[in-house]
């Protein structure tokens, strides 16, 4: 299910917000994120994003995101989308 929003807000250019628990610090929270493509590392699936707060491209494991939602908001992309 998160997969076919996630392809959506890429399709459509709109920011994706994600309730993501980080691995390290289990912080847990809202990042706004613009998706980029798919990754496939030792059998867990990713997402490459940018993530607005943190300014940079970040790989965002998807069995760590709880909960997400299409924004209004649109984005121009800054990469390729391979979604």
């Amino acid at each position: 299910m998160f997969l076919e929003i996630i392809k959506k807000s890429a399709r459509e250019r709109r920011i994706l917000k994600i309730y993501y628990r980080d691995k390290d610090s289990n912080e847990i929270g809202w990042r706004y994120i613009e998706p980029y493509s798919f990754t496939y590392d030792d059998g867990e699936e990713g997402l490459f994003a940018w993530d607005i707060s943190k300014d940079g491209i970040r790989r965002f494991s998807l069995d760590r995101i709880d909960r997400l939602e299409i924004t209004e908001q649109f984005y121009s992309p800054r990469y390729e989308i391979k979604i």
